[in-house]
Order: C-alpha cells, then sequence, then structure tokens
C-alpha cells in the first residue's frame, strides 16, 4: 500500500510540471550564420538541467545545464544529419530532482529552423483560367519557412510584395499576384513584362535570383468611329465603339479629350449626339470636340477595362450674322431752262419735280443764295408752278 500512495505522488508531483518553451532567435539562418536556443522553464520549479532533441528523436540530444544552445547553420544541420536546404524541428524539456528523484517535464512544443545555403531561382507563370489573370511566383523550396515575393515590371519597378502559402501539393511555396489593369496598362502600354524574386519573411536581405520574365497583355484597343466628323447646328452624329475581338461588353465610357471627369456611358456601346449637344459638352471651349472610348468587360466579380481608342474630332459649323447692303439708284429726270433777265441769261437744271411743291421752293431758296438774282429766282419759281 505504502508503495502505490508513492507512486500515484510521483505522477501527481510530474502532472504539477509545466512543459517549457522553446525559443530560436532566427526561423531561418545561412550555413555560416548561427541560432540561439533557450529552453524557457516555468519560473517556480528548480530545473536540474534541459535537454535538446531535433524532429523527436532520442538519440541526437544536447544537454545544456544553463538552457541554452547555440548553433551554427551548418553545426544544426551536422546534428541533424541533414544536407541544405533544410527544416529541423527543435524540442526542449527539462528536469527536477524530488527526493532524490530524476523528474522530467513534458516536451515543449516544436520550433522549426530553416538553413538555406543559397535561395533558388523562382519560376513565374501566368494563367487566365480564372475571372482574373493570375500571376504565381513558386518557390523550388520545401522547407518550413515563410517566404515574401516581390513581383516587378520590365523597367525594374516593383509592383507588390506578397507573403507565400503552401502550394496545393504541399511541397513548394508560392506567392499569388492579381494584376490590375488600370495601374499596370496606358493608352500607350498595352503589355507588360513580369518577373519576380522572394526573400526569407525574416531575414530579408537573403534574396533570390529573379525569375525569369512573363507577358500580359491588356484588352485590345477599342476602334471608335464616328458618322460624321463636321456638322451643322441641326445635324446628329452617332458613335459606335467596338472590339476586335468580338469580346462581351459590359459598357463603354466616352470621354472628351480623353479625360473621365465628364463622360457618356453607353450600355450599347452607341452614343447619338445632336451638334447642340456636342458644343454643350465641349464647354462651350471650341466649335471642335476630341473624343475617345473604353470598355468594359467582365470577369467574375470585377470590371475589367481596356485603354482608350484613338481619338475622333467632331466639329460644329456655327451661323454668322451677315450684313448685305443695299443701293438704291434715284434716276433723275433733267431739263434745260433758259431764263432772260434785264441784267443776264442763265442755264439751270431742273428735276423731275416729284417731289412736294415745298421741297421744290426750298431747293430754289438755295439756288437763289448761290446766284444771288432776285428777278431769275422768281421767274424759275413761276416756271415751276405753271409746270406743275
Amino acid at each position: 500500500m505504502e508503495i502505490f500512495i508513492f507512486i500515484v505522488f510521483l505522477i501527481m508531483e510530474v502532472q504539477c510540471y509545466n512543459a517549457p518553451t522553446v525559443r530560436v532567435s532566427s526561423d531561418v539562418i545561412s550555413e555560416i550564420s548561427s541560432v540561439k536556443i533557450s529552453c524557457e522553464t516555468p519560473a517556480y520549479v528548480t530545473v536540474t538541467q534541459c535537454y535538446f532533441t531535433i524532429n523527436r528523436e532520442d538519440k541526437h540530444v544536447k544537454v545544456s545545464p544553463s538552457c541554452e544552445q547555440e548553433f551554427s547553420g551548418a553545426g544544426l544541420l551536422l546534428w541533424a544529419n541533414r544536407k541544405s536546404p533544410q527544416s529541423v524541428d527543435i524540442i526542449c524539456y527539462y528536469t527536477t530532482n524530488e527526493r532524490g528523484i530524476i523528474i522530467p517535464s513534458s516536451p515543449s512544443p516544436a520550433a522549426t529552423v530553416t538553413v538555406l545555403d543559397t535561395l533558388q531561382k523562382p519560376f513565374i507563370s501566368v494563367s487566365e483560367d480564372d475571372d482574373l489573370p493570375t500571376i504565381s511566383c513558386e518557390i523550388p523550396l520545401s522547407v518550413r519557412a515563410e517566404f515574401r515575393c516581390s513581383f516587378y515590371t520590365e523597367d525594374g519597378a516593383r509592383l507588390i510584395r506578397s507573403f507565400s502559402q503552401r502550394s496545393q501539393n504541399k511541397e513548394n511555396h508560392i506567392c499569388i499576384f492579381y494584376p490590375n489593369y488600370s495601374n499596370l496598362f496606358t493608352q500607350s502600354v498595352n503589355s507588360r513584362q513580369i518577373s519576380c524574386d522572394y526573400t526569407t519573411a525574416i531575414k530579408t536581405d537573403f534574396t533570390s535570383p529573379r525569375s525569369d520574365t512573363v507577358t500580359i497583355r491588356a484588352l485590345p484597343q477599342p476602334r471608335l468611329s464616328a458618322s460624321a466628323s463636321v456638322l451643322q447646328e441641326t445635324d446628329t452624329v452617332e458613335l459606335s465603339c467596338d472590339n476586335t475581338e468580338e469580346l462581351k461588353m459590359e459598357m463603354c465610357v466616352f470621354n472628351k479629350y480623353g479625360r473621365e471627369d465628364d463622360s457618356k456611358v453607353s450600355s450599347s456601346c452607341q452614343l447619338s449626339l445632336t451638334a447642340s449637344q456636342i458644343s454643350v459638352w465641349s464647354g462651350a471651349q471650341s466649335s471642335s470636340v476630341n473624343i475617345t472610348c473604353f470598355y468594359n468587360v467582365r470577369k467574375g466579380q470585377n470590371q475589367i477595362p481596356s485603354p482608350q481608342s484613338d481619338p475622333v474630332t467632331v466639329t460644329v459649323l456655327t451661323s454668322t450674322p451677315t450684313t448685305t447692303a443695299y443701293t438704291t439708284t434715284t434716276a433723275m429726270k433733267t431739263s434745260t431752262l433758259t431764263v432772260t433777265s434785264t441784267s443776264a441769261t442763265t442755264t439751270k437744271t431742273e428735276s423731275d419735280f416729284q417731289s412736294q411743291t415745298d421741297s421744290t421752293i426750298q431747293t430754289l431758296d438755295s439756288s437763289e443764295e448761290s446766284t444771288g438774282e432776285t428777278t431769275e429766282t422768281y421767274s424759275l419759281l413761276n416756271f415751276c408752278l405753271d409746270s406743275d
């Protein structure tokens, strides 16, 4: 009975010892760099010493009274009897002395250290089977580590950085990039050369070589046509935005001067505008307006825009007020009249006398002033009255 009680007491004591935690200074190291490993034990326990094992193999045990160890990458591989690249699981436990009996703790959860000699060149690929084109950067390493990929354009500009995930076969790591067409392509750039590289998530200065390149292309540039390029004020122009590959277009957007701040949207990709609407749309800045268009294609839940079309110019002719000069010619009849007076004989020019009598008198008064002869004016006046 006493022996049974003692054994139960020992089991209870062992169960009270919490498992330690193994800590590593770096998750990823090279063969020439080093890693510090510590076994953190509960504060209330008097620890005799700590034990470190690799991959849960008791035959590879390292003993440390200080509960700490330090290894180079090459030394860690030698301890594990592995070659680079390799991930090594490290576990620790501790012992304590209870009444002269050495009692071990439960083993800690494993901590993984990955040893890499050189990072291999990644493989890049593009797939358009999904709703959106997908660019994959595959890391040819089966180690348990976290990597970060960078994707670049042909001019070396970095597009994005993303963390890796396990591939479907669980053998390698892979980074996924979903390209944004609006950011990648412009009216003058409709294809891109994409490459990638990767680093370890912790040791970011440890970078792989750059992958080969893959080419991604934008949607085909649309073709914009207009039924007329010059409009009278009462005319109408028909605009049509078409693609060259018979893609199903969700809608088309018509812009003036290539800007999207004052656009006109058409689900049929056809647009009819009167000359007055063209003038209002141009903002009365000019009688001509440059028009472009682009279309959207649906890919799953996403709308993918095409590049802008080449511009077409529509001009509205406006009429201006004109002045017509009218010239009225009045035919004058003249007759020669000879008036004889005591002092002189004068020849006068006579109008047709179609004006009123008072106008005739006024004209004759003017003649009087020019000649200064009263008798001559009186004789002319009598003649005019008799003739009328």
